[in-house]
Parts: structure tokens; C-alpha cells; sequence
């Protein structure tokens, strides 16, 4: 038996986590199995820290068990007695408006686990998740060795990609060149000169250029022998999400995991940790539009704040056709590099599937259904999406389990749009969102953001609180949209107090001008 006692705060999250990882994989359990044993603990651990306290914080329990044929998981706390199984199971097929509110995170946490138990004991809260051993523990190992065996294993898509010849000591790129493409080593030798290492065919180099292509070259390459390469870049990328999505996010994820894997040797005498918070900067950075368009139709702006330990925050807005703006907010679950990455990957499938015109709940259905499949890690993420039409401001609109936007009428009045919350993007085929609408008349605004704006602590454990958000935007209605998130994030920044940044804060304002 292992046992952790901890003040229920979401700063102390990471370390539950590793608590039931290290936990999990001493019982036996494949990585696979861990991510899915993390995310059901997570939806309850997050649960009773938001709710079990309302009066202030209080300790939480964490108790795992090792019996012959399963691990048990109890997570126990002394708040206000609350059992989640008797919330009814949602029906995730039924319509939309015939939806009850509530019970979708329990419904997670049983379709993950193989049991789930409650009880209200001596004044304390006791969920129990159990976990069942076998040999399907063990196999996401196995085909993890497999993928790292032999990368050329993975089925290249070389229609998409552009063949490229070199001759024995051509120089294919310099340091500090940009960085825009991947190269896949069909045959021949590449030395990479400041790192004094040998690519070989069926290796892949220069995978960040997919993700970043800002990013600086960190060495030069040069033929040892003729070469025989193909290349892409972001742009072959996209269009290979449109013809074979699926495919698509296994490059994707082959690709970063390698650069990982180069990472960690390459930066032997650093702190990894510290490497791979830069690389997730730099691919959610990357991601970004920082350049925010004039038009006479609308005013638009957006920022993200990372926090140290980055999430996957992310922003994006683009036109769909003539008079058809789309603009998106959302919210991975999980930091790091795995966020940066499913971000990355959620934000272009979005993009994508937008500008074949589909409807915003089509979008977001459409999306879900890709990535659910493949989804191993079990990550996923809120997403809210709007399609604005300039000539009418009306906006089309989908919520899949992300905070509620505000708008502001011609009248100055900010309040929250009252929205359904939709499933969340990434862990179940064929869930389903519904879209609304309404108009924006001249004057008005809609403001979209993340949870890091409304749960940002101080030092005290109070939250900024959607509350806050709202008196604070209607006191500066009257400022342009770029200096109305300004305001707000120096607003965050003086509630908080210096306690340390725990979450992404991320804004994007719209005001409708008209036509």
C-alpha cells in the first residue's frame, strides 16, 4: 500500500500525478494504461479541489492499493459529502437540448476504469477507481519498441512530400539556416558538422521544421555520400490532413517524438526539463497569429501568457471565405511538450476542416471523430468556435466543454452567453456539440479567454473568478479591443500578487463594426 497526504491545491497537481504514475508503473502497468489511469484520476482529483472546500482548502487523500488482479486508487477528503455515481449516466447519442447538465466527467472516469466505488466514511468522502491487471498492460510497450526499432518502418507519404537530391560534400543547410521542413533520409549519409553525428537512410531530420518555422538550424549538414532525401514542410502537412488525417497526426507524432529522443541526447549536460518547456514554448509560440488585420468590419485582437510550465493554450482566426471570419480559442489538457504537440495538431485540424465551409458543430464533430481514435494518451481539449459573418454580425457558434463567452451589446452591457457545454474534443467518437447563433449589432463585442484568466490565484487561494472578468471588462467596454486585454491581464497580474502563474492565460476580443 502507498499512501500521499496533500493539501487539495491545484499547484499541487503535478505531484499527485506522479504520485499514481510512478505508482502505476511499479504494479505493472504499460504506458498506455498509465495516461488512461492519470486522466480518470485527474477528472476526480481536479473535482475535489475545485468543490470539496468551498468554505477554504483541506486535505486530500491518496490511497493505491496492489491486489493480485487489480490496483485500487482511493482518493479521500473531508469536505462536504457528495457522491458522483449517483449523477445519471448522460446520454451522449441523444439530442443536444434533451441533454441533462452534469455527470459527463463520472461517465469518463467509468468508461476509463474498470470499477468505481463510493462511500461516505467517519466524515470523509472515498472514491475508489480499480484497475484490473493483465497481459493487455503490457503491450502498448511492445508496440512502442516496435515504432522505435526502425523508423523507417513508418509508411512515408511520399506523394505529399518533395524528393531532393545531393551529391557527396554538398551542403544541404548551415546553422542558424531556417528552419522550414523535415527531411526523411531515403538513402545515403548526412554528418551534421557542429554535433559531429551521422544521420543514415530511414532517419529523419529537422523535424521541429513542421512545427516552427522560425526556428534556427542548430548545425550544419553535409552529404557524406549521395543523398536521396524528401522534404516537407508545414504547408504539405496541411494538405496532407485533408487527404489523410489519420496519417497525418502519426508524422506528426513519430516526428516530435524523435526530436524528443535527439533532445534528450544532444543535451546530455543540461536540464532536460528546462529543454522541453523551450521546445513546447516554441511550438505553441509558433502557432500563434501575431499579426492582427484592419478592417472596417471589426477590430480583432488576442494574446497568450504561457506559464512556466507550458500548457496548450491556443488562439487562431482566419477568413472562410469573402465574408466569413472564423475565430477559435481552446484549452489541451495536460503541459509540456505533449500539450504544445496536441495543440498543434487539434489547431490545424480545426483550421482545415473550417474552410471546407462546414457548420461549427460540424467542424468540432468532425475534428473529434479524427483524433478520438488514435488518441493513446488519452489527452484532450475545450474548444470554442465562431464563425462571424461581416456583412450581418451574426455569429455561428459551438462550445465543446470550454468557458462560456461574453458578449457586450451595443448598450455597454457585458454578460455571459448563456451556452451549452458540449463534450470535450479528443476522448469519445461520435460525441456531438450543437451550434447557436446570434447577432452582434455595430458597437458590440464578444469575448472569448480560457480558464488560466478566471482561475488565476493569489496567495490566498482565491480564484480571479468569472465574477471579476466581468466587472472588469464592463469598466473598460469603452477602450479599444487591444488595450481592453491588456487591462485585464495587468488586472490579473495585480489579483494574483506575485503567486506563481499555474495556467496559460489566454484572451481574444472581437467588436463588430458593420458593414
Amino acid at each position: 500500500m502507498e499512501r500521499l497526504t496533500i493539501q487539495a491545491k491545484l499547484e499541487n497537481l503535478d505531484k499527485m500525478f506522479s504520485f499514481i504514475r510512478e505508482a502505476s508503473s511499479r504494479q505493472g502497468f504499460g504506458p498506455e494504461h498509465i495516461n488512461k489511469i492519470q486522466l480518470a484520476s485527474e477528472e476526480a482529483l481536479v473535482n475535489v479541489i475545485k468543490y470539496a472546500y468551498p468554505a477554504g482548502s483541506g486535505d486530500l487523500e491518496i490511497v493505491i492499493s496492489n491486489k493480485e488482479a487489480c490496483m485500487e486508487i482511493e482518493i479521500i477528503d473531508s469536505g462536504i459529502p457528495f457522491d458522483p455515481l449517483s449523477l445519471p449516466e448522460p446520454d451522449i447519442l441523444a439530442p443536444i437540448e434533451e441533454r441533462k447538465v452534469g455527470g459527463l466527467g463520472i461517465f469518463m472516469i467509468r468508461k476509463i476504469m474498470d470499477e468505481v466505488r463510493y462511500k461516505r466514511d467517519k466524515e470523509r468522502n472515498i472514491l475508489t477507481l480499480v484497475k484490473t491487471k493483465g497481459i493487455k498492460c503490457c503491450e502498448p510497450v511492445k508496440k512502442e519498441t516496435v515504432v522505435e526499432e526502425c523508423v523507417s518502418c513508418f509508411r512515408w507519404p511520399v506523394a505529399f512530400m518533395k524528393q531532393e537530391l545531393f551529391k557527396k560534400g554538398e551542403v544541404i543547410f548551415k546553422a542558424q539556416d531556417k528552419a522550414d521542413r523535415m527531411f526523411y533520409i531515403k538513402k545515403g549519409a548526412i554528418r551534421l558538422v557542429e554535433l559531429n553525428k551521422i544521420i543514415k537512410d530511414g532517419e529523419v531530420i529537422g523535424e521541429m521544421g513542421i512545427f516552427s518555422p522560425f526556428k534556427k538550424r542548430i548545425a550544419s549538414a553535409v552529404c557524406e555520400e549521395d543523398v536521396e532525401t524528401y522534404t516537407m514542410g508545414r504547408d504539405e502537412v496541411i494538405k496532407l490532413f485533408g487527404q489523410d488525417p489519420a496519417l497525418a497526426i502519426e508524422l506528426i507524432q513519430m516526428s516530435i517524438k524523435r526530436f524528443i529522443e535527439n533532445l534528450k541526447t544532444e543535451t546530455e549536460a543540461r536540464e532536460r526539463i528546462e529543454s522541453e518547456l523551450r521546445i513546447a514554448q516554441e511550438i505553441q509560440a509558433s502557432m500563434l497569429p501575431s499579426v492582427f488585420p484592419e478592417r472596417k468590419e471589426f477590430e480583432i485582437f488576442a494574446m497568450m501568457d504561457p506559464a512556466k510550465e507550458v500548457g496548450g493554450d491556443f488562439y487562431d482566426f482566419f477568413f472562410v471565405d469573402d465574408r466569413r471570419l472564423c475565430f477559435v480559442i481552446g484549452d489541451v489538457s495536460g503541459k509540456g511538450v505533449p500539450a504544445a504537440l496536441f495543440m498543434a495538431i487539434t489547431k490545424t485540424l480545426i483550421k482545415n476542416e473550417a474552410k471546407r465551409g462546414l457548420p461549427t458543430n460540424e467542424i468540432l464533430n468532425r475534428v473529434n471523430n479524427i483524433i478520438s481514435p488514435d488518441n493513446q494518451t488519452c489527452q484532450f481539449v475545450t474548444v470554442f468556435c465562431v464563425i462571424l459573418d461581416i456583412d450581418t454580425g451574426e455569429l455561428k457558434f459551438c462550445n465543446a466543454g470550454h468557458n462560456p463567452p461574453l458578449v457586450c451589446d451595443y448598450r455597454g452591457c457585458f454578460d455571459y452567453v448563456s451556452v451549452l457545454s458540449g463534450f470535450v474534443v479528443g476522448v469519445m467518437e461520435n460525441s456531438k456539440c450543437e451550434q447557436r447563433e446570434l447577432t452582434l449589432k455595430p458597437g458590440g463585442m464578444i469575448f472569448l479567454y480560457t480558464d488560466g484568466v478566471t482561475e488565476a490565484m493569489n496567495r490566498t487561494q482565491q480564484m480571479f473568478s468569472e465574477a471579476r472578468l466581468k466587472e472588469h471588462l464592463t469598466r473598460y467596454k469603452d477602450e479599444g479591443i487591444k488595450d481592453i486585454i491588456g487591462k485585464i491581464r495587468e488586472e490579473i497580474r495585480v489579483f494574483t500578487d506575485g503567486a506563481p502563474q499555474s495556467d496559460d492565460i489566454t484572451m481574444l476580443a472581437l467588436r463588430y463594426k458593420g458593414k
